[in-house]
């Protein structure tokens, strides 16, 4: 008994002067506590997008461009969407270890880039509360979890907004990663239906999703949420791509 008793004491007094520090949850070195739950070196892996990008879809464009020329020919149902960063390098392997290597843990200091980036682009105030893109009941099985809804969860708790589960697949799609851009438009059409329409009418919806690609996906679900009365849609995505100038 005095063994473990000193033992424990030693540990106490070990941890005092020489305290551990958490885990990056990405690379599992230590860091010391800061704003966002990653070390310097894994953000630094990100290319953050601060200026210069399409005021409808938030994808990085030239500096004397308003929009991007896609979103110059094409229709949108939510008012505009931004993301965090570039979907390459760091972003892209965070997303990649969150969605499909089952680093869940990512989705705190993910869910705490989003919270920073919310905050930047939209106010606050003109949200009335959070979704989430579903996945379908097949793919939630086969995963186990849902990356869009942990990562709208910390955001909601970042920023004491509601978050509400709005939206359903009414059947399984194809990935839309293994589509060609007219296919992912295709993919996602009609393939949402809505939950609990109540909470839906005359509503600020945030729509949370990890990557923007064509936007057909939140643009469906954006479609589907107006078409029940929702006031308006914004669009927050971890990731997006560069747009493309004329």
């Amino acid at each position: 008994m005095v063994k473990l008793i000193l033992s424990k004491l030693a540990t106490a007094l070990l941890e005092l002067f020489y305290p551990s520090f958490p885990q990056c949850p990405s690379c599992g070195s230590e860091f010391k506590p800061q704003e966002i739950s990653l070390c310097n070196k894994c953000i630094t892996k990100i290319e953050f997008i601060t200026d210069d990008f399409c005021q409808q879809c938030g994808k990085s464009i030239g500096a004397k461009e308003r929009f991007c020329q896609e979103c110059r020919q094409r229709r949108f149902f939510f008012a505009e969407a931004r993301a965090v960063g570039i979907y390459e390098q760091g972003l892209k392997q965070y997303i990649k270890q969150l969605k499909y290597d089952g680093y869940q843990s990512l989705a705190r200091p993910l869910g705490e880039l989003l919270s920073i980036y919310t905050q930047q682009f939209y106010d606050l105030k003109e949200i009335d509360l959070i979704t989430y893109i579903p996945v379908h009941q097949e793919r939630m099985e086969e995963r186990g979890f849902n990356q869009a809804y942990l990562l709208a969860r910390e955001l909601g708790e970042n920023t004491n907004l509601p978050v509400k589960s709005l939206l359903a697949r009414q059947k399984n799609t194809i990935k839309q990663s293994k589509l060609s851009r007219q296919e992912r438009l295709e993919n996602v059409q009609n393939k949402f239906k809505v939950e609990q329409g109540h909470l839906v009418k005359e509503q600020k919806i945030l729509l949370v999703d990890d990557i923007y690609t064509t936007g057909a996906t939140v643009n469906e679900a954006s479609r589907i949420l107006l078409n029940h009365s929702a006031h308006s849609i914004k669009v927050i995505t971890l990731a997006t791509g560069r747009g493309i100038n004329s």
